[in-house]
């Protein structure tokens, strides 16, 4: 098992927290904001996808080392809990990248009903 760590004064969950809320609000930043406040930067379709992605890896690395404790165990083990995120890098390739409409002309039963999304 590992040593409690403290940084600051502050244990790692803290911190670990601090930093999850930081990202959270970039991510949500990103999704929200047209252009960065500010500029005339105008943010693409594209680079809120590769914000999503590179925080979501940062958030999920944070959540799984930490608050898991998966980064004092044996490599084994997380050789093992990436299996899933292998199959779902895979899914997500197969359905939404491999086709041009992957995304966009999903059969009925597996989209959600906007008029009901848009009126709530």
């Amino acid at each position: 098992m590992g040593e409690h760590v403290e940084f600051m004064g502050k244990d790692i969950y803290f911190w670990n927290f601090i930093v999850l809320m930081f990202f959270t609000l970039f991510e949500v930043g990103a999704v929200f904001f047209e252009v960065i406040p500010g500029t005339d930067i105008e943010i693409t379709k594209m680079s809120v996808w590769l914000i999503l992605i590179v925080v979501g890896i940062i958030k999920g690395y944070g959540i799984t080392a930490f608050f898991m404790h998966l980064r004092d165990d044996p490599r084994i083990y997380t050789r093992t809990a990436l299996f899933p995120v292998l199959f779902v890098l895979l899914m997500l390739w197969g359905i939404g990248l491999s086709n041009p409409a992957g995304v966009t002309d999903l059969p009925s039963w597996c989209t959600p009903n906007w008029d009901y999304a848009e009126t709530r």
